[in-house]
């Protein structure tokens, strides 16, 4: 192997894989909170604060809503999956949660755009590395 080819496949293996681009899926989705435990558990942070939100508002995970992107049905095997960003109102505060998202399908082959390949054989959808805020202004008021 070439010095010049050495040098493409470090810098390919240390380099983050793009995140999937999840404002371009075009839709948006309503689900519960209690949706959203096994990501709000990969911060103990994250799922502190919620649950303190959760006791203030007096409602149980299943019963507070929140909105996130949804891949439509035009993707055969993820048509009705919800990702990130997120959006939950807790009685006049809203939590907002991003994460990178890694869309995949059969033997790892990694989507990193909306493409009719991807439609078509993507076969998982995977969130990670949550970052959220806290803001008293509502973020749809603008649109």
């Amino acid at each position: 192997m070439s010095l010049k080819a050495v040098a493409i496949v470090v810098v390919l293996s240390v380099s983050p894989a793009l995140a999937f681009d999840t404002s371009k899926l075009g839709q948006g989705g309503s689900l519960p909170l209690s949706d959203l435990t096994p990501l709000l558990g990969k911060s103990t942070k994250l799922q502190s604060e919620v649950k303190s939100a959760l006791a203030e508002t007096k409602k149980s995970a299943d019963e507070l809503m929140c909105d996130g992107m949804r891949f439509p049905g035009s993707w055969e095997n993820l048509g009705g999956e919800r990702v990130a960003p997120y959006t939950c109102e807790f009685s006049g505060k809203w939590l907002q949660i991003n994460t990178t998202v890694r869309v995949t399908g059969k033997k790892g082959r990694v989507f990193d755009t909306v493409s009719p390949a991807a439609m078509k054989n993507a076969t998982n959808v995977s969130e990670a590395n949550p970052t959220w805020k806290w803001t008293t202004t509502d973020p749809n008021s603008d649109k």
